[in-house]
């Protein structure tokens, strides 16, 4: 069976094997925090390393949820910078370790990580792919989201057709990470636009704007007001209940605690000054990674060019008729 791409509705329906009440690890759950934006992305790669750690205990995971000090702009492993307008002061700009393209995250985003051991639990990047988009889905729908799609194609969960959350992957050879984004408030989208380039698509004799489809995602806090859920719908409350429900939905409630101290910090500092400090990792993705640390970064070269002019992360993998209907006035 093909697991790229289905309706949650089916998965309920057909019981695809792993995706909905079986706990394939144990977890360790490394809270929820803000942070500034390179902090958080070494944070990415200290995690990989330490699931990869032979030492271990076997089929032990790590889950962590993350926002971000400042609105940060976020590249694909192997994009140019070719896309950036304008850097305002307070605005930070970084390199993630998985592919794709540019996406602004902010203080208005909750980012989700899950790093699981390569240990047959789940053999495939779409299995993998599948399986975590499935409970993220299922948790949003638990808290009165609703209706919930997931497109494993294009690596997004949808409400109503439109993106609330997206995701990316890395697979190395003894761990593997899936990170993402869920849009908590809305976007300032004339903000982004002045920051990065956002694309049009022709299609059919129409013009559909990145712009507009941004302007239009469904978000956390308004969804949640449209089922007359009585919050208080401020960013940390908002982060809380979302990370809570997906921690439930991926661990069942059983894990081990783990805190971002000190030490782990001291650790991703080290990562900190090798990659995600330097201006030649944000410029040109150096130093890049290799065959002896990565299987595969989906859709990437470890050693190729950087790819210019690339549209949205949120859109770049989404087909030309989804896209019209996320570019669309709502109706």
């Amino acid at each position: 069976m093909d697991l790229r791409f289905y309706h949650l509705r089916e998965i309920e329906r057909m019981g695809i094997r792993k995706m909905n009440s079986e706990i394939l690890f144990r977890y360790e759950n490394w809270g929820t925090h803000v942070f500034p934006s390179h902090i958080n992305m070494a944070l990415e790669e200290f995690l990989i390393k330490r699931i990869a750690d032979e030492k271990l205990e076997k089929h032990l995971a790590a889950v962590r949820f993350y926002s971000f000090v400042n609105d940060s702009i976020v590249l694909g492993y192997a994009q140019d910078t070719d896309i950036i307008r304008k850097l305002e002061r307070g605005v930070e700009l970084t390199r993630r370790i998985t592919g794709g393209s540019h996406v602004q995250t902010g203080p208005n985003t909750l980012a989700y990580t899950f790093v699981v051991p390569r240990d047959g639990n789940l053999k495939t990047i779409d299995e993998m792919r599948a399986y975590f988009a499935a409970k993220v889905a299922h948790a949003l729908s638990k808290i009165g989201i609703y209706p919930i799609d997931v497109n494993n194609k294009a690596s997004i969960i949808t409400v109503n057709g439109r993106i609330i959350a997206s995701h990316a992957m890395w697979w190395g050879l003894k761990s593997a990470l899936l990170h993402g984004i869920i849009i908590l408030s809305p976007y300032d989208v004339d903000k982004i636009v002045s920051r990065v380039v956002l694309q049009q698509r022709q299609i059919g004799n129409q013009i559909y704007s990145e712009y507009l489809a941004l302007k239009h995602l469904p978000v956390v806090s308004e969804e949640l007001t449209k089922r007359k859920v009585r919050l208080l719908l401020k960013p940390h409350f908002l982060r809380n209940i979302v990370a809570d429900a997906i921690l439930k939905e991926v661990t069942g409630n059983r894990y081990i605690k783990r805190t971002i101290d000190n030490r782990v910090i001291r650790t991703s500092l080290e990562l900190f000054k090798k990659r995600y400090g330097e201006p030649l990792w944000i410029k040109e993705h150096k130093p890049e990674f290799t065959e002896e640390e990565v299987e595969e970064i989906p859709g990437e070269e470890l050693a190729g060019p950087l790819k210019k002019n690339l549209c949205y992360c949120l859109f770049i993998q989404v087909p030309d008729e989804d896209f019209k209907i996320m570019s669309d006035p709502i109706k």
